[in-house]
This record gives structure tokens, sequence and C-alpha cells, in this order.
């Protein structure tokens, strides 16, 4: 319980509240009190795509990571992850990115397999999902064991990069297509 002197000398702050615009995040960033999602030069400079670990949280606290992904990738393998993971679409570097997709399957990986082998897998069966970016629809979570992976288009222009966070210690599987091969149609 506060005692009567400490009351006494409380003093009310008033706060004006500031809109959250790119230019204010990159001041709060400039002090070194935040930190954006933004991919380093390097990787933006990559032009066979890449990985780069952000950050990685202390094990005592309990283990995620946050990386950026940079797509080069134009064929269409999948692959499952043991646990979710979230896939976070922010462009802030000024640069318009080739598209990137996001193909996923209707089912989980072992089903996926076991229908890819009896070869019974259609078109209905795989989704192709341009991502968009900075929008509402640009933050979302792949569920456990999903067969996915993203992809670009072949030419010139910028690989597009993505955020993911995901366990630190992150498994990849290379879900078993038998076969089945997936391309993008392009145009109408």
């Amino acid at each position: 319980m506060q005692g009567e002197g400490e009351i006494m000398n409380k003093r009310n702050i008033a706060l004006k509240p500031i809109k959250g615009t790119q230019k204010v995040l990159d001041m709060l960033e400039k002090k070194k009190l935040i930190s954006c999602f933004r991919p380093s030069a390097a990787l933006m400079k990559n032009k066979q795509g890449g990985v780069e670990t952000i950050y990685k949280t202390a094990p005592k606290y309990g283990t995620h990571k946050l990386i950026a992904v940079a797509k080069d990738t134009v064929e269409i393998k999948l692959t499952a992850h043991p646990d979710n993971e979230d896939v976070i679409l922010v462009n802030n570097t000024g640069k318009k990115f080739k598209p990137l997709y996001l193909i996923i399957a209707a089912f989980a990986q072992k089903q996926f397999e076991a229908r890819a082998r009896r070869r019974n897998i259609t078109a209905r069966d795989v989704f192709a999902v341009e991502l968009l970016y900075n929008n509402v629809s640009s933050a979302f979570t792949v569920l456990k064991n999903i067969a996915h992976c993203e992809v670009t288009i072949a030419g010139k222009g910028i690989n597009p990069v993505f955020f993911v966070t995901e366990p630190s210690d992150f498994a990849m599987d290379m879900v078993k297509q038998h076969g089945c091969s997936f391309i993008l149609r392009q145009g109408k």
C-alpha cells in the first residue's frame, strides 16, 4: 500500500499519441529502442537468395528466432516443419520486389505423400497464393506438418524478402512428391 507522502509526490504527465508511421519507427530505431523488420543490404544484394538470422532468443527465456528469407527459387519443392512458423511480409526497403508465392498443400505432409504416391494429387489439392506486402493479410502462421514452400518468378528484378519467426533449432523435411511436379501458370 502506498503511503500518503507517495501519493502527494505523484505527477501526471500527459502523453500525446503520435501515428506509428515509418518515419516515427525509423526515428525509434535510430535511437536504438526498436528494430524494424528490414533485411540487410548483403541479403538484398544476394542474387541467389538466402537466409539470415535477425536475432535468436536466449535459451533461458524459451528459444525462437527471427529470420529474413530472400527467395530466388522458381522450382516448387514442398517442405514441412514439425511445428508452426509465422510468416511476416513487411517491405520497408523502398524497393519493388518480384512477386512472392506461397505454394501450400491442402494436406499435412504424410497425407500429401500418400496421395502423391497413389498419383491422386490434382491442382485442387495445392494452392499458389501470391502474397501481399504491408497488408492486413501480410502476417500468418503456417501450421505444423503442412506441405508448403515459397517461390518467385524467373527474370529480372529484386528477389522478394520476407520474415519468419520459428523455433531456434527448427527441422525442415523435404516432402516426397513421388513424381508430382508443379508449375506456376502465368497470365490469365
